[in-house]
């Protein structure tokens, strides 16, 4: 049966929460009444001055503020699907992605679209509404005086599409992954269950809108503070730790990196980070090293890994123990989710036996509507049999205490700085230089255990071929993809039958 978007709750939730802060910046608030009144006031311009219609998909490209937080409601509430952008990135990647998806609109800064008309001159861009982020957080205000509030929200079913969040692909294409409402609403309740939110929490969204982690817009729902913080602040540790000191959060959520990080440039030793009650970290493996540190500088809070996919956000968690045991030399999953039944499989599909490596597969409300655009990919990544599965392509194992240790990728799909990326579509960058016959990148741990991109090209003509190679990388790729190195060569080592010796090549890249 039809029923109202999930964000139609944020109007059915307590009267006592009608005057707390649900939203707040650097510069402004909204409570949880006037979240709703921006919500509905944003979808009725949206349905009235500029027609968008249930099932429509509007996208996104601004800096992570409270407007953009009132666009994405009021999206939902309009029923339409949210697609959020990369606003801090390689231009020409963005008009790909618009050009992928045909929004119906495309809400962004002056700037930015002056820069995409740059690339595909105006016949290229969709319907553009121009919003300009102010330190008060009224920069939809323009807009919303012409419109009146939606009187009540359309239906849409639990499995239409609320939102396309783009990730790395093999092919050199981004992969939209589509979530449901149901999908978005049951991920929201889960990591409500597990972190025990209330509306005594409050938590830190630093992440931009387009990646998974961002879904913690949503835990207003659950009656939990967020403090809205930009992207181009949360680069920086110190800035950061400063965050966490001020606004007193009792959750936190961020990659393992981000808290290495914090924890070498932070000085989060002399910082007051009493108020935090669980911490939770994801993205890459811990250094236990680093986790040995944070647990004592934050001796109240708890500690989780927590492990995920932007296909299917909370799979497992596993509990840090306290004292951490000293002969721990990694961290296990965990446990699954409460909502997910997760197995070991082979590549046909079947259970491995206890003891046997498989890929992770999790079945659960919260796993990917699709693909978009790409049925094919998305049958791939389905058990067989379940509708609500996701193959991971993570490698796994079982322990003797039941709990799974991760081996490994059964792909070319790494982790970058807390990023998903695929070494596919950096090898498919390199190429597009017309001189470049062959392109291989290689994941690399730096001096400081740090992963980075190294990559090695094939071509006849090496002489200044790096230079132009960066020009191009740095116009198609985000910065955390970019090659910190780039082997031009005339021959690749080769094996005995003929194919690239991608272990001594990967040793010559390593080197440089």
């Amino acid at each position: 049966m039809p029923d109202h978007p999930f964000v139609h709750r944020l109007l059915e939730l307590p009267p006592a929460w009608r005057d707390l802060t649900a939203l707040s910046s650097a510069g402004a608030r909204l409570s949880f009444a006037g979240l709703g009144q921006a919500m509905m006031a944003f979808a009725g311009w949206l349905c009235e001055r500029a027609g968008v219609e249930p099932g429509d998909r509007v996208a996104i490209c601004l800096p992570k503020n409270l407007e953009a937080a009132v666009a994405v409601y009021g999206i939902l509430a309009a029923g339409a699907c949210y697609v959020p952008l990369p606003f801090y990135g390689p231009a020409a990647r963005l008009a790909d992605l618009i050009s992928s998806i045909r929004p119906k609109l495309l809400l962004t800064t002056a700037g930015m679209a002056a820069r995409l008309r740059a690339i595909n001159g105006r016949q290229g861009q969709p319907p553009t509404i121009l919003v300009e982020p102010r330190q008060d957080g009224s920069g939809l205000a323009p807009l919303l005086e012409r419109a009146s509030p939606l009187g009540q929200m359309p239906n849409v079913g639990p499995l239409d599409p609320a939102a396309i969040l783009f990730t790395s692909g093999s092919t050199g294409d981004p992969k939209g992954v589509m979530l449901s409402h149901d999908g978005i609403l049951n991920t929201v309740q889960g990591m409500q269950r597990r972190d025990r939110m209330s509306e005594r929490d409050r938590r830190i969204s630093h992440a931009g809108l387009q990646i998974i982690s961002s879904l913690d817009l949503f835990y207003p729902l659950c009656g939990c503070q967020i403090f809205l913080m930009p992207q181009t602040e949360a680069m920086f540790p110190e800035r950061l730790a400063e965050v966490l000191e001020r606004e007193k959060p009792t959750i936190w959520s961020s990659q393992a990196t981000v808290m290495r990080l914090l924890l070498e440039r932070g000085d989060l030793a002399h910082r007051d980070l009493a108020s935090l009650r669980r911490v939770a970290f994801f993205g890459e493996p811990m250094s236990m090293e680093v986790l040995r540190q944070l647990m004592a500088i934050l001796p109240q809070a708890e500690f989780l890994n927590h492990y995920g996919a932007t296909e299917a956000f909370n799979i497992a968690n596993f509990f840090v123990p306290r004292p951490l045991p000293e002969d721990m030399s990694a961290l296990p999953l965990g446990v699954p989710a409460d909502h997910c039944t997760m197995t070991l499989r082979d590549e046909s599909g079947a259970q491995v036996r206890p003891g046997e490596i498989g890929e992770i597969c999790v079945v659960s409300p919260t796993v990917m509507l699709g693909y978009w655009a790409d049925p094919e990919l998305t049958a791939a990544k389905r058990v067989e049999g379940e509708p609500n599965s996701y193959r991971t392509g993570d490698i796994a194992i079982a322990g003797e205490d039941g709990m799974l240790r991760l081996l490994g990728r059964k792909d070319n799909l790494v982790k970058l700085r807390g990023h998903r990326f695929h070494l596919g579509e950096i090898e498919a960058v390199l190429k597009m230089h017309p001189a470049v016959r062959g392109a291989y990148a290689f994941a690399i741990l730096d001096s400081r255990g740090q992963r980075v991109i190294k990559a090695a090209v094939l071509a006849d003509e090496t002489s200044d071929l790096e230079t132009a190679l960066r020009r191009i990388c740095a116009r198609r790729l985000p910065a955390y993809a970019r090659p910190v190195a780039i082997a031009a060569m005339t021959q690749f080592p080769l094996l005995a039958n003929g194919k690239v010796d991608r272990q001594r090549l990967r040793a010559i890249v390593e080197g440089r």
